[in-house]
Order: structure tokens, then C-alpha cells, then sequence
């Protein structure tokens, strides 16, 4: 199968190539990941050459796979939530081998078995065992193992202080995360409100009093 369209191939010589963006070194070395998937994991079944994009969505989600084509018609669309980049190598790019694995089923397994929604499907949490990343229906990484790990520490990724045993890192239950809310609570006295506007004024109809923003 062709593993990109024309389109992919030029975005992703411009993220690599342009030296005034902030993430240029970034994608250089995540585009770099993708080709060592294919050949170290997927091999016979390669993962489209990705468009790999950065942008912030919301807090609980490290990143997503596009299924079909995003709003500019570009395919094989995988997006980074820029509210976790700050994370340790080694996991912005298990999130990354998570989404290419996302394309990898999209490519190779019948329709029937492929995952719906929210739910991973038996197909994609073997594939990813195999690379030995265990996760569960909802996708998350409950251990990582070999060979990922081997792989990486092979290629200068540093663990950290991250506690490996026979190879495997135990994945502690993540905590919900909480996003900034833009809405800000004002108070007439009797009601309390939150809006999101810079300005607000309003009085309340209860007590006649006018609503002040609560520092």
C-alpha cells in the first residue's frame, strides 16, 4: 500500500524544516519515531506517513487519531495535545505509537473489529501488547514493557527515576486532570454566578443589588 499522500509528504518537510517555530526540533524527532515504528514494529503492515499536528484539546486527552480526513481534507491526521508536551520522552512517544497503532487498525483490520468510539478493540490491545505497551478498553497504558522499552533506552531515551522491573514500568492510575476555566464568578450578595466575559453588568432581580466579580 502507499504509505502517504503528496500532502503529508510536504507538511511534514515544512514542520521539519522551518527553524522559527517553537516545535521545528519536536516533529523533526517524532517523524523520525514514526519511521522506526514501521520498521521496528509493523514491518510487513507499515502506518501511513502521519501529519503530525500540535494543538491544545481537551485536558484529559494526550492525543487522538483522525479517523477519515480532518477539516483541510488531509488523511492520516495525528494530533499531540500541547497541554501535555512538557511530559518525558519516553511518553509523548508511547502516546505516539498509541495513535499510529490507531492508523495501523484502520489500515489493516476489517471493519467489524476495529474500534468504535471511545472502546479499544481486542485488535489494537493485542498489537499494542505486542509492542509491549498493555492497555485497556479505554486505551490507557496500565504497563510498559519490551521491547518498547528496550528499543528506546537502545536509542538514547532516558526512563528517569522510573521504576523498571523485568523490563516493565507499572503505570500508576492517572488522576482527572483539570482544565482552566475561563469562567469567572461574580456575586450580588445573594446569587452567585460565573460567566465568561471580561465585563459583566447585571443586577440581580432578587435583591436589586449589581453583581461584583469575586477576586
Amino acid at each position: 500500500m502507499k504509505i502517504y499522500e503528496s500532502i503529508n509528504l510536504a507538511i511534514m518537510e515544512n514542520e521539519k524544516s522551518i527553524d522559527d517555530w517553537e516545535l521545528n526540533s519536536l516533529a523533526w524527532e517524532l517523524y523520525w519515531w514514526v519511521d522506526f515504528f514501521n520498521i521496528a514494529f509493523y514491518k510487513d503492515q507499515p502506518v501511513p506517513i502521519p501529519v503530525i499536528s500540535f494543538s491544545r484539546t481537551k485536558i484529559s486527552s494526550l492525543g487522538h487519531y483522525v479517523i477519515g480526513r480532518n477539516a483541510f481534507g488531509i488523511k492520516e491526521n495525528i494530533n499531540l495535545n500541547t497541554a501535555h508536551l512538557n511530559r518525558p520522552s519516553w511518553e509523548i512517544l508511547s502516546t505516539l505509537l498509541h495513535e499510529t497503532c490507531h492508523s495501523w487498525e484502520h489500515c489493516y483490520i476489517i471493519q467489524e473489529n476495529k474500534t468504535k468510539t471511545w472502546y479499544h478493540s481486542k485488535a489494537y490491545r493485542e498489537k499494542m501488547l505486542s509492542f509491549g505497551i498493555l492497555c485497556n478498553e479505554k486505551g490507557h497504558h496500565k504497563e510498559i514493557g519490551d521491547p518498547f522499552v528496550f528499543l528506546l533506552k537502545k536509542h538514547g531515551v532516558f526512563f528517569g527515576s522510573n521504576t523498571i522491573i523485568d523490563g516493565t514500568i507499572k503505570i500508576s492510575p492517572r488522576t482527572k486532570p483539570k482544565g482552566k476555566s475561563k469562567l469567572k464568578k461574580w456575586t450580588c450578595g445573594c446569587t452567585n454566578i460565573r460567566v465568561a466575559v471580561k465585563e459583566f453588568e447585571a443586577k440581580c432581580l432578587k435583591c436589586g443589588n449589581k453583581f461584583e466579580l469575586v477576586s
